[in-house]
């Protein structure tokens, strides 16, 4: 796990197909990661289920905490009825997810342009 940094930021965009969160820095309890992700997840207006790809590829800094807000957010659209892809996750933050097993319940993929594709394809 890499060492803890301050500081975390969340940046919104907007795609016809869905919405990119980009989470900067860390993703640790000293970040408040749930409370940052649930208020950013909460203000996303949509006409139908939400679909929000996670961009995890700027995360400097994680633990348990942050593990927990991930899983806390995809609970959260898919409660919803919407669908969350999680992208560009960071080596050893996606080995965490892997051991506990959480990569068979989430939705990965490499990166976000990959997911917002997926997300574009008629299903």
């Amino acid at each position: 796990m890499p060492g803890k940094k301050p500081g975390t930021t969340l940046e919104l965009g907007h795609h016809s197909e869905c919405t990119v969160l980009r989470v900067r820095g860390g993703l640790t309890r000293d970040a408040a990661p749930a409370m940052l992700l649930q208020g950013e997840i909460a203000s996303l207006k949509a006409d139908g289920p939400p679909r929000l790809v996670l961009d995890l590829g700027g995360v400097t800094a994680w633990d348990d905490a942050g593990v927990g807000a991930v899983i806390g957010a995809a609970k959260r659209v898919m409660t919803a009825g919407g669908r969350l892809l999680i992208a560009a996750t960071p080596v050893d933050l996606r080995e965490r997810f892997r051991r506990g097993r959480l990569d068979q319940r989430l939705e990965f993929r490499e990166t976000v342009e990959q997911a917002v594709n997926e997300f574009g394809v008629p299903g």
